[in-house]
C-alpha cells in the first residue's frame, strides 16, 4: 500500500508532466521514479505524448543511458541525435528508442535533502535541437 505522502508526490508528478507536455512544444515528456524500497528499481512512471506503454517496462540503470547518467551524477544531460546510439552504446537510451526520440534533455529532480530521486525528460520526435537552454527551460517548471 501506498503511503498518503508518497501519492500526494505521485499526482504532484503526474500533473507536472502534464503541464509540461500541454504547455511547451515537448513531443514527450515522462519522469522516472527510484523505488523508495530495496532494490532501489528506477522505472518511467509517468509520460505524456507517449506513443505507447511500451516505456514502463524499461527499467533504468544507474549511470546508463541519458536518464541513468542523470540518476548518478545529478547533472542535467542533453543530445541531439540519440539515434546514434547502438544497444551495445553505454549511452543507448531505451525511452528514446521505444518513444522514436530525435532528441532529448534530461534533469534531475532532488528530495528536500538533495539526493535525486527522480529524472525528468523531454524530448522531440522531429529534429529539433536541444542546448543548454532547453535545460534551463525544463528546469523553470521544477521551480515554477
Amino acid at each position: 500500500m501506498m503511503a498518503l505522502e508518497q501519492a500526494k508526490t505521485n499526482k504532484d508528478y503526474a500533473r507536472l508532466v502534464n503541464r509540461i507536455y500541454h504547455t511547451s512544444d515537448f513531443e514527450f515528456v515522462g519522469i522516472a521514479l527510484q523505488e523508495t524500497y530495496y532494490p532501489f528499481v528506477i522505472k518511467w512512471r509517468f509520460a505524456a505524448g507517449n506513443q505507447s506503454e511500451q516505456f514502463r517496462q524499461i527499467v533504468l540503470r544507474k549511470g546508463i543511458g541519458i536518464a541513468g547518467l542523470v540518476f548518478r551524477t545529478g547533472k542535467p544531460f542533453y543530445d541531439n541525435n540519440l539515434s546514434k546510439y547502438s544497444f551495445s552504446n553505454k549511452m543507448y537510451t531505451p525511452i528514446a528508442n521505444a518513444e522514436s526520440l530525435w532528441s532529448a534533455v534530461a534533469i534531475p529532480v532532488a528530495s528536500s535533502l538533495g539526493t535525486v530521486n527522480a529524472v525528468l525528460l523531454a524530448g522531440y520526435r522531429r529534429k529539433q535541437p536541444v542546448s543548454l537552454e532547453t535545460v534551463a527551460h525544463l528546469g523553470e517548471y521544477l521551480h515554477g
